[in-house]
């Protein structure tokens, strides 16, 4: 039998247990860390398009500036493919750790109905922190084609249906649809031909491997400043200001072939919302800036600077938008 004493002290002893913290839960020694800082290495943009075309270009500044903002190198890795596909993957499987993000567009939204089976969603398979601008496409053809204008164009495809070629910076691009929506609008015939990324597109326009293009102004302006290449008309709403000569496809009757695509920024699936907002507010601090917002409208870009709110809604809306456009082109890539 146990003594009184012994169980007073058994008493006393589970009683002052019940009122200590368990180990581990809020003893200084054991308490949770903090989260680490973030960065504290280089970040790596991931522009899914060639070094020189219009993504990269307009990516570059904007790499300069987030660098500035977050105080940490921020690398261009440009990982090309037809639709932009592959590097749009690279980003969605990366870690989502805020260091590895990726230049996305309206490019991703068109190729959400135009491919059967993409290797992800960009709508749910990206934490969205916000875009960067938007610009119109500029028709252009090689400058000893031939082609003096739009008009001219028109008349060479209804002669010869399908001789004319095409090149685009991948199916499911901004031009590819303007050229396809154009062919159905003025009932002629061109030979698509898909390339990875504007400016190898661009190139063989002025090799004369093919005979026209539609690109964003920033791939198109130095070609057409030069003389190299005849600006036949811009998708804008109104004319481009460093293009006033060039009409609009409205002023040449397709009002239907007005439009502009954007571009921005995501991260992976899952990035932490601290990082996310941290990321949004630097990319919107370099927007701010008139030296970057002077480098964009160079490149032919109105800038957007989304709330990362804002741009997932952009994305969301416009893979809708978009899709419906495809699916009554019936356009297929695969």
């Amino acid at each position: 039998m146990r003594s009184p004493t012994r169980v007073l002290a058994l008493a006393a002893l589970a009683t002052g247990l019940a009122f200590c913290p368990a180990a581990g839960a809020n003893t200084p020694a054991l308490a949770t860390a903090e989260p680490a800082a973030w960065p504290t290495r280089p970040i790596r943009v991931i522009v899914p398009a060639p070094a020189g075309g219009p993504y990269d270009r307009a990516m570059r500044p904007v790499a300069q500036h987030l660098a500035q903002a977050l105080k940490q190198p921020v690398v261009v890795d440009n990982r090309p493919s037809a639709g932009n596909i592959v590097g749009t993957q690279l980003g969605a499987n990366a870690l989502p750790d805020g260091y590895t993000l990726v230049m996305t567009g309206m490019l991703n939204t068109i190729a959400a109905s135009l491919y059967d089976k993409l290797p992800f969603d960009i709508v749910d398979g990206f934490t969205h922190i916000g875009a960067i601008g938007e610009g119109a496409q500029w028709m252009v053809v090689r400058s000893s084609a031939g082609i003096d204008s739009f008009e001219a164009l028109m008349q060479q495809a209804r002669q010869s249906p399908g001789r004319l070629h095409y090149a685009s910076s991948g199916a499911g691009s901004s031009g590819h649809l303007l050229m396809e929506l154009l062919q159905r609008a003025a009932d002629v015939q061109f030979t698509h031909v898909p390339y990875k990324g504007g400016a190898p597109a661009l190139q063989d326009v002025l090799a004369g491997v093919v005979e026209l293009t539609a690109v964003p102004a920033n791939a198109a302006q130095a070609g057409v400043q030069a003389g190299t290449l005849k600006l036949l008309a811009v998708s804008s709403a109104q004319r481009s200001p460093v293009a006033a000569f060039a009409p609009t496809f409205a002023e040449l009757g397709y009002p239907q072939l007005t439009m502009t695509a954007w571009v921005g920024l995501s991260a992976p699936r899952a990035t932490p919302a601290p990082i996310v907002q941290a990321l949004g507010s630097a990319l919107r601090t370099a927007l701010a800036d008139p030296a970057l917002r002077e480098q964009l409208q160079a490149e032919g870009l109105t800038v957007l600077a989304d709330t990362p709110a804002q741009y997932t809604q952009r994305v969301r809306d416009d893979t809708e938008r978009m899709g419906a456009v495809v699916r009554a082109l019936r356009l297929k890539a695969n």
